[in-house]
């Protein structure tokens, strides 16, 4: 009696439907589908952005690049890859200023302290 997402099909940005097992019929999870991307490379801080905001298009590969070259203008390379192309795996900061972008702010928290 439990229920499973269904498949989406292009790069796996889909609005998520729960499907019953039982019944067979697609029913939405509430009045709006909740958006969520699945990740693909190493983009994982472009699709929990644009999970976040609940939009496929508020944020793109492209917009954190040049976040990126902003924040580090003479840095082409991350410490975990390279950046200078567009690779993703983007660091903390980058997500933290394209959050400030949209008037929103990340509090940073760790337990340890």
């Amino acid at each position: 009696m439990g229920s499973v997402p269904d498949v989406g099909e292009g790069l796996g940005c889909v609005p998520w439907r729960v499907r019953k097992l039982k019944a067979g019929v697609d029913t939405p999870l509430s009045q709006h589908a909740i958006y969520h991307e699945k990740q693909r490379r190493e983009l994982c801080a472009l699709h929990a952005l644009n999970n976040v905001f609940q939009d496929a298009t508020a944020f793109s590969r492209e917009t954190l690049q040049d976040i990126f070259q902003r924040l580090s203008p003479n840095t082409m390379v991350t410490p975990h890859k390279k950046s200078m192309l567009g690779n993703g795996n983007y660091d903390v900061n980058v997500i933290m200023a394209a959050l400030q972008t949209r008037g929103y702010e990340a509090v940073w928290w760790d337990k340890r302290r």
